[in-house]
């Protein structure tokens, strides 16, 4: 009677296991990644004097809209989750008496929103010298849905400079990751 007992248990634990595997295949299913969604913000400021500490430059981007446009309706907005920055590059387009960000010692990217606090997503400790693009490090792992959602996000751009620079105009280019989920 024993044996026959210690038989049934393993089929019992076999048809849990795959049970329950096969929830968990039916959310991934249904789960779709949206990779790469571009984003693009032309940022231009008179002057950017000499600082020891970082000087904020806002300007306001309007994510919601390029989700929307990635999923084709507006719709679905509410169905994208985790949204991430996933990418960040800062170009020089012009600037007076500057060639490259050698003007530049540092630079953090954050986010705010009118109802939400600034978060910071991206930054550059040490500008390299010569350089007309800036690779920002992300920060991975951070979810930015409530702020990406927003019809007031505004991107915080900090500079700490070395130098004195006018009429700067820079071309932020970024890439964000989201999963789209059809069940919310």
């Amino acid at each position: 009677m024993m044996n026959k007992k210690l038989l049934f248990l393993p089929v019992v634990l076999m048809t849990i296991l795959f049970s329950s595997c096969s929830d968990d295949d039916d959310v991934i299913d249904r789960l779709r990644t949206l990779n790469d969604i571009p984003a693009n913000a032309e940022v231009s400021f008179d002057y950017l004097p000499i600082n020891l500490f970082e000087i904020p430059v806002e300007t306001s981007l309007d994510l919601r809209q390029l989700i929307e446009d990635e999923l084709g309706t507006d719709e679905a907005l509410n169905q994208v989750k985790e949204i991430e920055l996933d990418d960040m590059d800062i170009v020089l387009v012009s600037a007076d008496d500057q060639e490259n960000f050698d003007f530049i010692d540092s630079v953090t990217l954050g986010i705010k929103t009118d109802d939400l606090p600034y978060k910071e997503v991206a930054i550059l400790d040490e500008v390299p010298t010569g350089v007309t693009t800036l690779d920002l490090n992300t920060t991975d792992g951070l979810y930015v849905d409530d702020y990406a959602k927003s019809e007031s996000l505004k991107l915080v751009i900090k500079f700490k400079s070395t130098q004195d620079a006018s009429n700067i105009n820079l071309n932020l280019k970024m890439k964000f990751d989201a999963k789209l989920d059809p069940s919310l």
